[in-house]
């Protein structure tokens, strides 16, 4: 367990405000730290993170000088203490601000002071609720800490960042190492899907898995010790901590200050502790011992445990009937299931992990050993490889240690969970080879022996007519009821059908009046047949009266016995939906069939994370610094570093990921749900699968990749793959071509870019995209064709030339464009004038080009507000 006093003291080494007091930050974070403990113990270890946790993130040179007057010169030069020229440089857009300080040290003096005045069990529940206090807090307390510098000669890092990475690498010592943890599978799992719910636990299951493999780094050496995914201002993690303040003098002093109110409700978030958004992996420093990760993997094979066991119990209740077993026949029956359903999880779900220490030289902590072992099995001519070699031969602090080779040792530990991947793990038994009926979902697993039949019959919510499932599927069904529990969230996990989606525009042209009266005739047809499952809307229409309606019972086409008695296995009555259907045909009530599938990418995620958009080094630190060291050094190697990539480092990692998660759990959701009527399926930061109706999925999308740039960099780009399709179209075969659309967004576009794929109901498919300012025109074509201001007879014949003559040359294909569109009776005659500006500015395919007219064409028939 993590000594948390150890913990503190490295993480107040130096006081939060360190900006204000640069000759002085030592005595005064020795000040503040004896409001909290009279004495001032581990200190030797704090100046030895400390020192390891500055070489992590700052890069801060000197030339190797001889004389010792010029060095002491340089080193005065080369200082940036006055406050009116300091400045913050943002990593990934190099933007440079002024300093947002504290207006007096006060403030922070005062914090300790009221943190000191608590009282606690003893010592280390003290060191430890404090220490969590702070690396919740300090952020929210002082919004100005994350623009305030660790180093004002390198200020590309915050100081909370440094004092986070210090407290990690101090419970790591005497042996730091990274372990990096990963379960799969991952794509696969999540496609396996036949509802929309099935789509939702699938990628929620994968989240919630590696959460709960973070929960015990978390448990043992503390949330900083994780550096990638953020765990700041994660629901999960507000919940993990919630429940470690509750009834603590933390939570009696400041339960009533604004920041642990807003704390509380992240906490306690549905909406947001049911956002996917964790990856499927996890890096943090801990101390080398391979004990710590097999806890880790333990504890998932424990979740798996646990979750076989609730997923039997609901099993069982739902197959209960009139007849009453006997205890053992029971206890014989639970046995069986269990058995099944473990097998099934136990063999599908693998961990794999990898723990690799950063140095054997536990006296001076030497990065040689990084850099030969990454020279042998990657690169000693790559130039990651030669900046931190340059780094490492021309420290500022002499001697250079290891946490200046933290990228190479990334890298290092990246290709060792490659190679062990590489082996899969033996499955205990072969399930490929069982002889049984295999699952109608997935078809990998055999059935569950149980009586399918009276599960229908008790659960209807649960498996469709006919519907057999295995462990892993049955798993995925009753998660939403499993993470009800396990959250004691207000309401259960539900999501809109995609017939509902399909029927969202048709649901906002109604007034109150008519959806009352159609509500007042469908809810007594469903009630009165219960195997029938009640679905909801998207949260935008929860105070709307068809909210409880799923769409398909606007749909004329719906109301057929034989449809019901197929579907369901119920025998219905015509003369039960009689005037419901007079009703849909008298007000003309038809919504679209189709809906929208939203997927999109962040490009170049992995080269972002390598650090190979990491700017200059000369541009992350200060132009003091800089002009120092060109006018003090005549080492070419050493101006060379000035023009080489930023090596990674914790900072970038953490604000990387920080950025993403605030995009994630703050931004997307927000954008998908509240701003356009669509149903948010999991935001892992840089990747989004969403559902929405198919008049807001372009503006959705385009929305989306703004505000990523907007959160993350100018620099970073989003592409999108969208797929329109039919309501009774097979969902997995859906996803599966949402997934080929945004490939195709990536390499026929380009990245930065967006497909738009057309199923129609016969099975005709259409490709259309381009870059994003492209959204803007073709919603402006949908406007024109559904307004009849060009006639939608233009978009076949152009589409017929294009294919029956086969143009290939753009002039030709120009003249064609304006001849067709003049032959029209056409209201808007310029218009042509903007549809050839964008035909000469399309680079791609001009087959997507024509794609765009009929696609419009499409849309515009199907919107229904």
């Amino acid at each position: 367990m993590a000594d948390y006093k150890l913990k503190l003291k490295a993480l107040l080494h130096d006081p939060p405000d360190k900006f204000l007091h640069l000759k002085s930050h030592e005595k005064i974070a020795d000040e503040l730290f004896k409001n909290l403990f009279t004495e001032t113990p581990h200190v030797n270890e704090a100046i030895l993170a400390d020192r390891l946790a500055s070489a992590l993130s700052r890069i801060i040179v000197a030339p190797n000088f001889d004389d010792e007057n010029k060095r002491n010169e340089f080193e005065k030069v080369s200082q940036v203490i006055d406050l009116k020229e300091a400045e913050f440089i943002d990593i990934f857009s190099e933007q440079k601000s002024s300093i947002e300080s504290p207006q007096s040290h006060e403030e922070v003096k005062n914090l300790f002071e009221n943190l000191g005045k608590l009282t606690f069990q003893d010592q280390q529940e003290r060191a430890k609720f404090i220490f969590l206090f702070f690396w919740r807090f300090l952020p929210e307390i002082f919004p100005w800490i994350d623009k305030h510098p660790a180093d004002t000669r390198a200020p590309n890092h915050s100081i909370y960042d440094h004092l986070v990475q210090t407290s990690a690498i101090v419970s790591a010592l005497p042996k730091p190492a990274f372990l990096l943890f990963t379960i799969s599978p991952v794509q696969e799992f999540i496609s396996k899907a036949r509802k929309t719910s099935d789509l939702w636990a699938g990628s929620y299951m994968l989240s919630y898995f590696i959460y709960k493999c973070i929960e015990v780094v978390m448990e043992k050496l503390g949330p900083d010790n994780v550096i990638f995914p953020n765990l700041l201002g994660q629901p999960t993690v507000d919940r993990w901590l919630y429940e470690k303040f509750k009834g603590s003098p933390i939570t009696q002093s400041f339960s009533n200050e604004n920041y642990f109110r807003k704390f509380i409700d992240n906490a306690f978030s549905d909406e947001k502790l049911t956002i996917a958004n964790f990856p499927n992996r996890f890096l943090a420093i801990i101390p080398y011992d391979n004990s710590l990760a097999k806890e880790v993997e333990e504890a998932f094979r424990n979740e798996l445990e646990e979750i076989s066991e609730k997923v039997c119990d609901e099993i069982l209740k739902s197959l209960k009937d009139e007849k009453q077993n006997s205890a053992n026949q029971n206890q014989v029956l639970k046995n069986q299931i269990l058995s099944q359903i473990k097998n099934h999880l136990f063999n599908y779900f693998q961990a794999y992990w990898v723990v690799l220490p950063w140095t054997n030289d536990t006296q001076n902590y030497s990065p040689n050993e990084a850099l030969e072992d990454y020279g042998k099995l990657i690169s000693n001519n790559n130039e990651l490889y030669q900046t931190v070699q340059t780094i490492i031969n021309h420290p500022y602090y002499k001697p250079a240690n290891v946490g200046s080779a933290y990228s190479l040792l990334l890298e290092l530990t990246e290709k060792l969970l490659g190679a062990r991947k590489s082996i899969r793990n033996v499955l205990k038994e072969n399930y490929y080879e069982s002889r049984g009926e295999k699952c109608h979902l997935c078809g990998e697993f055999e059935v569950l022996d149980i009586d399918w039949n009276n599960l229908r019959k008790n659960k209807p919510e649960l498996v469709k007519e006919g519907e057999r499932l295995c462990g892993v599927c049955i798993t995925k069904r009753l998660f939403p009821e499993i993470i009800k529990e396990k959250f004691i969230l207000s309401d259960p996990v539900k999501f809109p059908s995609t017939s509902e989606m399909a029927s969202i525009g048709g649901k906002r042209r109604l007034n109150d009046s008519l959806k009352n009266d159609l509500k007042n005739k469908i809810e007594p047809f469903l009630n009165k047949y219960p195997a029938i499952p009640k679905t909801i809307s998207v949260p935008k229409l929860k105070n709307d009266p068809l909210y409880n309606i799923d769409g398909q019972f606007l749909m004329e086409e719906t109301y057929r016995a034989d449809y019901f008695e197929k579907e369901y296995g119920v025998k219905v009555s015509e003369n039960d939906f009689k005037d419901i259907l007079e009703t849909l045909r008298k007000y003309n009530i038809n919504p679209s069939k189709y809906y929208a599938i939203l997927q999109m990418d962040g490009d170049n995620m992995g080269k972002w994370l390598k650090g190979e958009f990491n700017p200059k080094i000369k541009d992350t630190i200060h132009p003091k610094v800089v002009d120092a060291l060109i006018s003090y050094s005549e080492d070419k190697e050493l101006k060379r570093l000035l023009f080489s990539k930023h090596p990674n480092s914790p900072s970038i990692h953490q604000a990387f990921s920080r950025r993403l998660s605030q995009f994630a759990i703050e931004e997307v959701r927000k954008i998908v749900e509240d701003e356009h009527y669509g149903k948010l399926i999991y935001a892992g930061g840089d990747d989004i699968l969403a559902f929405l109706p198919i008049e807001e999925v372009l503006s959705c999308a385009y929305d989306l990749q703004i505000n990523f740039k907007k959160v993350l960099s100018p620099k970073a780009s989003m592409s999108a793959g969208i797929v329109i399709v039919h309501h009774k179209y097979p969902l997995y075969l859906a996803l599966k071509e949402v997934r080929d659309a945004e490939k195709m967004a990536k390499k026929t576009f380009q990245k930065d870019a967006f497909c738009i794929r057309v199923i129609s109901h016969s099975g005709e498919i259409r490709d259309a995209g381009g870059k994003w300012e492209l959204i803007k025109f073709i919603e402006d074509l949908i406007c024109k064709f559904r307004n009849e201001q060009i006639p939608s007879t233009f978009a076949k014949e152009f589409s017929e030339v294009y294919e029956s003559e086969k143009i290939e040359n753009k002039e030709l294909l120009k003249v064609e464009l304006k001849r067709i569109y003049f032959r029209k009776r056409v209201e808007d005659k310029d218009y042509i004038n903007k549809i050839i500006e964008q035909f000469e500015n399309y680079n791609f395919d001009v087959k997507y080009f024509v794609n765009l007219f009929l696609i419009s064409k499409f849309l515009s028939r199907e919107v229904r507000i």
